[in-house]
């Protein structure tokens, strides 16, 4: 009988090789890489491909990361990525708020699940593709900023590679909305009413088909207090002129007609000195008596509503002449704030804030923001939020030939560049003034006739 040779043994893997095989499940090919052992079990790093060579390319770039000291956990999402560099950060409640606000939005639903290691810039560029076609360029950048900032907190903390959020240019965008500037005539009306001399609303009118119906106070112009919009066939008929007449429940909260205390109405001295000098919403909340100095004429902007409490930028910091109006209105508000101290006794909150509460107690941006609009709907000029005060500032004094660096020191900016690209369509008018004057040098004594 012929023997029959031996056979060959099978071959295993030498220690420290990586594992390849095929997952039955998952229809693919799967690769392991051993990490040693961790409470006497064995720490493995899995990726999965098509093909054998796909997960070898994988494998290698396992072992370069390992080999960097990178460690990605399996299940990092980018939502936690996200989420982690937020809770490190120290910036303002209000920048916050918008910053998980929009993470909230548009990260997390759509990519919040994708683990971090296997993001990559396709996915990154697909992302913001899409996002393109729904929002303006400037929130496709602050969200990359969110992204790539939470990602590079990765990579300091050895938990990814590289940051692929760097190697993508972001669409166009849709256009965005730009911020508005009141008129100097709007402006005017708004410290007027302001100052409980006047009100946009000089009239009362019924909008109504029927005998009975709630009667309205109204603009010349027949614009509602409340933002009714009354059907087109429904005649409109004056009632009265007497605005507090006005039967509409909306439209006496919104001129404080319903005997719940005209909490604006407090606050002339602030809309003085945002339409005037354009001090941000959060320098005005965070201004302190200390900073006033009403015998000199001058307010210290040096302090703002970020976390750490400083202005935005080094030049945010400043001392400025105020006009006479703001003076007077500044003095006849400490003597209404120091009654409404006495009036709170041990209620008040010695904040020595120049702007607050009738306890003493801060603004938020909301808060801000809330008496601002219902102070310029009072006026008859709509809804305006507190910020566009100092878009209106700027144009005020661009358009009565204020210089672009008075602009920029008045205002806070860190440069001319951010006063001339920022508020570009304010300072329109003053730009284009030079062409009259150069008409008026180039054009004199020129004949009509053509120059060959």
């Amino acid at each position: 009988m012929t023997k029959q040779p031996p056979r060959p043994k099978k071959r295993y893997r030498d220690h420290g090789d990586d594992g390849i095989h095929w997952d039955k499940i998952n229809k693919c090919y799967m690769g392991t890489i051993s990490l040693g052992f961790k409470d006497g079990k064995r720490v493995r790093r899995t990726v999965r491909g098509k093909t054998k060579a796909e997960v070898k390319d994988k494998l290698d770039q396992a072992h370069d990361e390992i080999n960097a000291g990178i460690r990605t956990p399996v299940n990092y999402t980018i939502e936690q990525c996200v989420n982690d560099w937020l809770d490190t950060i120290e910036r303002d409640e209000h920048t916050l708020a918008t910053w998980r606000g929009q993470a909230k939005k548009w990260i997390y639903p759509r990519i919040g699940a994708t683990k971090l290691k296997d993001f990559t810039a396709t996915d990154a560029d697909r992302f913001f593709k899409e996002l393109g076609k729904h929002l303006s360029k400037r929130t496709l950048m602050m969200i990359k900023s969110t992204l790539r900032r939470s990602i590079r907190r990765a990579q300091i903390h050895d938990l990814i590679a590289r940051n692929v959020v760097e190697l993508v240019d972001l669409p166009v965008g849709q256009p965005g909305h730009p911020s508005r500037a009141m008129t100097e005539a709007q402006a005017a009306k708004l410290l007027k009413t302001a100052s409980g001399k006047a009100t946009g609303y000089v009239k009362v009118v019924k909008a109504s088909k029927g005998h009975y119906g709630a009667t309205h106070a109204a603009t010349e112009t027949g614009e509602l207090a409340c933002g009714t919009k009354p059907h087109a066939n429904a005649p409109i008929t004056e009632v009265s002129r007497e605005p507090k007449e006005a039967t509409c429940r909306s439209c006496q909260s919104q001129l404080n007609l319903d005997g719940a205390g005209d909490s604006a109405a407090r606050l002339e001295a602030l809309f003085v000195l945002a339409i005037t000098l354009g001090l941000r919403p959060g320098e005005l909340r965070k201004l302190t008596w200390d900073h006033v100095d009403l015998n000199g004429g001058v307010v210290h902007v040096w302090r703002s509503a970020s976390k750490t409490g400083d202005t935005k930028t080094p030049k945010s910091k400043r001392s400025l002449i105020m006009p006479k109006r703001a003076i007077a209105a500044l003095k006849t508000h400490k003597t209404r704030q120091a009654r409404e101290r006495r009036e709170a006794n041990e209620a008040w909150q010695p904040n020595n804030l120049v702007f607050c509460h009738a306890n003493g107690a801060a603004y938020t941006s909301e808060g801000l923001n809330w008496r601002f609009s219902k102070m310029t709907r009072k006026a008859g000029i709509g809804h305006w939020h507190a910020h566009e005060a100092r878009h209106t500032a700027v144009s005020i004094m661009s358009s009565n030939g204020v210089p672009i660096q008075e602009i920029s020191d008045t205002v806070g900016h860190k440069s001319t560049h951010v006063t001339e690209t920022v508020y570009r369509h304010v300072i329109v008018p003053a730009i284009r003034g030079g062409a009259s004057i150069m008409d008026s040098v180039f054009n004199e004594g020129e004949d009509d006739s053509a120059v060959v």
